[in-house]
């Protein structure tokens, strides 16, 4: 069996890899999300300089990151003729997959508070300075309603579809499962710059990954993430 027979042989097997996208298309996606963080961590402190509300700036940020992937996904979508199938948008019953949702929520969550704990025990505590703390802390109900909007709706929503759909979904083209898995998650996780905070959120993108891929739908992946930034967004109000 040649190349071109096996690939179009798995793709015919596998939903994830209806589309499949070349080293090159994953390459020019990565360095078009580093480069959003580039630009826009750039635009940001030239416009500190003389306009100093960092929180506000800080929304700015955040949310012109998550547009920016909605353009970057757009793109890719008319270059390379995409359905929104093909990027996992596929219909499941969530009703049905509900509990699945809450039960591999639940030990994700088990695993991240033993981390938490393990991280305690030694006296390493998470810094009050970074960008989520200060965003998620001290809220009033005009920042709670923004930082809802963001982390609990457009977040999972741009963020299931690139880091899922495209990234995860494409690396499946080229290696394992579990292996295109750890490296989406290891991304998606590099990718939020905290250092306390990659361990949780790889776990969480393993996860997401194991709904996605379990389903061949985004819908799953995207209900968990947005169940888990919305409970931690309530956590920090309520600690705030």
């Amino acid at each position: 069996m040649d190349e071109e027979t096996e690939l179009n042989f798995a793709q015919a097997e596998s939903p994830l890899l209806k589309r499949n996208l070349s080293w090159e298309d994953l390459v020019s996606i990565l360095g078009g999300i580093v480069v959003i963080y580039i630009l826009l961590a750039h635009a940001t402190f030239r416009i500190m300089a003389w306009w100093p509300h960092e929180r506000a700036l800080m929304y700015l940020n955040a949310f012109m990151t998550q547009l920016s992937f909605v353009l970057l996904i757009w793109v890719l979508k008319k270059i390379r003729d995409w359905e929104w199938a093909d990027f996992g948008w596929r219909p499941v019953s969530l009703k049905g997959i509900a509990s699945k949702i809450f039960r591999v929520y639940t030990i994700a969550w088990v695993i991240n508070i033993s981390y938490v704990l393990v991280l305690f025990k030694y006296g390493l505590t998470p810094p009050s300075s970074d960008v989520y703390s200060k965003l998620l802390g001290h809220t009033t109900w005009y920042t709670l309603i923004l930082n809802l909007l963001l982390a609990g709706v457009l977040a999972p929503l741009v963020e299931e579809t690139l880091f899922r759909g495209i990234i995860f979904g494409g690396l499946q083209t080229y290696f394992g499962k579990w292996t295109s898995a750890v490296i989406s998650a290891a991304i998606f996780s590099g990718l939020h710059l905290q250092v306390y905070g990659f361990f949780p959120r790889f776990i969480l993108g393993i996860a997401l990954v194991y709904l996605y891929d379990k389903y061949k739908s985004l819908y799953p992946s995207v209900a968990l993430h947005a169940l888990n930034n919305i409970v931690a967004t309530l956590i920090a109000a309520s600690l705030s």
